[in-house]
């Protein structure tokens, strides 16, 4: 009976540890995998970061599914005004219900924390944890998004709202600019 009672309280000690992929990498048939430890031969390796939601947001009434995609590989897309194809990228994460910081590049100086970030400074950029998808392919975003744990379709709360897109950097206004300029007299 004390046995019995080791193995339960050794299974629910188990359960309540967390359960997140610590590690992605591609095998030899051109896949991308995540797990605790990649198998000899795999290539790609990269560590994943468990993060919490971009947006700062609380995403306890999301679905579990959607809640354990976020965690581990959060979306954040890159954009900038004049960018044709950054709306249809827009479009289709809202589409598949992809909850997504929106990060907007505007200045040359944000460009260029851009390309320190995901290795470009072209957009749209989506970025699935570190790892960024350069250029808005449905094809490869979708593969993308299903490899990260996202679900195929929304399974967004009806009254989910996303966070407003943010600059890439702080912005800092000029003392001089701040200060009204005096009436001609």
């Amino acid at each position: 009976m004390m046995t019995f009672c080791r193995v339960i309280a050794a299974a629910l000690l188990l359960t309540v540890l967390p359960a997140a992929a610590q590690y992605r990498w591609i095998d030899a048939q051109d896949q991308v995998n995540y797990g605790d430890f990649p198998p000899p031969g795999a290539r790609s390796i990269t560590k994943v970061e468990t993060r919490t939601r971009a947006t700062g947001e609380d995403s306890g009434d999301l679905p579990f599914e959607l809640q354990r995609a976020i965690a581990q590989l959060p979306a954040t897309l890159y954009t900038a005004d004049g960018c044709p194809p950054c709306e249809p990228a827009r479009v289709f994460l809202r589409r598949r219900g992809v909850p997504f910081q929106e990060i907007v590049v505007e200045t040359d100086v944000d460009a260029q924390e851009l390309k320190r970030r995901t290795g470009t400074t072209s957009v749209p950029v989506l970025a699935l944890g570190s790892t960024p998808h350069i250029g808005y392919n449905e094809t490869a975003w979708t593969a993308a998004l299903d490899a990260a744990g996202y679900p195929a379709q929304s399974v967004l709360p009806a009254n989910y709202r996303a966070a407003a897109p943010q600059p890439i950097s702080p912005r800092t206004v000029n003392a001089a600019a701040r200060r009204p300029t005096p009436a001609p007299r």
